[in-house]
């Protein structure tokens, strides 16, 4: 019998590439459904971790907001305390100076002038307690800025324009300049004593006002 060197019937050398054979097990409804599971897989992920990212940021604002109300009243009761060390501030050798002066007033003058000269300013009865108050009030003050600072962002921007959180945002350029000045000008009263004393009251209120506006906004 006559043997033709050709298979006319053999497709093995066809490939998925070739156009002529193309591969049907892609149109199948078990494929679509292979896809799309996959897909949904990718966003749930997706939606798994948004979740995540938005319960975080609720969370470190929250606490933000809590500690703020709590600073908030540390900052109230240091400057009150303030007020009373104010009112209290003296030399701190001054007893022992006018003991000299009332001693031997003649004599004593000189040393007496250079004893109170020298002598640095100090509050008797609040000076220690408005310390402890003011560093209490700044290590919260820096943990409730630390929550809002390192929290995540959020995916939706608001609409620009004067609202509660542009107030909110705008007070920190009063508060934050003056919480970070207060604790320099305190290193100033033992050796200024009123003149700067005064100043750290002024500026103390200042901040503490524009600290009050930043937590009202969102209550009133």
């Amino acid at each position: 019998m006559y043997s033709s060197p050709y298979v006319y019937n053999d497709f093995s050398g066809w490939s998925q590439t070739n156009p002529l054979t193309p591969d049907y097990s892609n149109y199948s409804p078990r494929f679509y459904n292979q896809e799309t599971s996959t897909l949904n897989t990718v966003e749930s992920k997706d939606l798994q971790k948004e979740k995540e990212r938005v319960e975080l940021r609720r969370s470190m604002l929250d606490w933000h907001q809590g500690l703020g109300l709590l600073t908030w009243g540390f900052w109230l009761a240091t400057n009150l305390v303030g007020e009373q060390a104010l009112s209290n501030l003296k030399r701190e050798y001054e007893p022992y100076a006018n003991f000299l002066l009332i001693s031997d007033p003649q004599k004593n003058l000189l040393l007496y002038t250079a004893l109170m000269k020298a002598s640095p300013w100090d509050s008797e009865s609040s000076g220690s307690m408005h310390s402890a108050l003011a560093g209490t009030t700044f290590a919260l003050y820096t943990i409730t800025a630390g929550l809002a600072f390192f929290s995540p962002s959020k995916s939706l921007e608001r609409e620009p324009g004067l609202n509660t959180i542009f107030t909110h945002k705008a007070m920190i350029w009063i508060h934050l300049p003056a919480m970070l000045a207060l604790p320099f000008i305190g290193e100033r009263i033992s050796k200024e004593g009123p003149s700067a004393a005064n100043e750290m009251r002024a500026v103390g209120w200042a901040g503490f006002g524009a600290f009050s506006v930043s937590i009202a906004v969102f209550y009133f």
